[in-house]
């Protein structure tokens, strides 16, 4: 795991060991940062079901504001302190150790972009998609990605949000959404 852009381009992260996460693949993670390019810099982004923390930490690298990260795992929530630490960034983040959907109903901040990466095949991607619709904790203008399994379905309402793109690798598809 590592930092493939930005400040601390190239750096690598510590893993956890033990932690039983599923970190997002640098293929992955660099195609989700090419499609938002600049978008980042400057902006409060949200990294939901943070695991490692690896796309939070990306952001950070390439310029973003502030980062909230949650997570509900303990072990998570340390080793993504033990990095923010080791890159210097955390006065420009927040650590909360909260299931993600209570977070998405409990956070009154406003954000830019909010990046979830729920437990695969688990039954979030419904959830998070109608939470982030139903609520203003993404700007209108904002932008939701969202990782999750192909075998995932769900609808949304194209009232409350558009979906800009989708990238597929292997099993794992990465949704762009537009919020209105």
């Amino acid at each position: 795991m590592r930092i493939i852009s930005g400040q601390h381009k190239g750096r690598r992260l510590s893993r956890g060991g033990k932690t039983k996460i599923r970190p997002t693949s640098d293929r992955v993670k660099g195609s989700i940062f090419n499609v938002l390019r600049d978008d980042v810099r400057g902006k409060n982004i949200l990294d939901l079901f943070a695991g490692s923390g690896g796309l939070g930490l990306e952001a950070l690298s390439r310029g973003a504001k502030s980062v909230t990260f949650v997570d509900a795992s303990f072990q998570c929530i340390k080793l993504i302190e033990k990095n923010l630490e080791s890159l210097s960034f955390k006065s420009k983040s927040t650590l909360l150790r909260l299931d993600g959907l209570k977070a998405l109903k409990r956070l009154k901040q406003n954000f830019q972009i909010i990046l979830a990466d729920p437990p695969y095949l688990k039954g979030f991607v419904q959830r998070i998609v109608d939470l982030i619709a139903q609520s203003e904790i993404l700007e209108k203008n904002g932008i939701l990605i969202l990782e999750h399994h192909k075998k995932e379905i769900y609808s949304f309402s194209e009232e409350k949000l558009l979906l800009l793109k989708q990238k597929k690798f292997g099993d794992t598809v990465i949704s762009f959404f537009l919020k209105r």
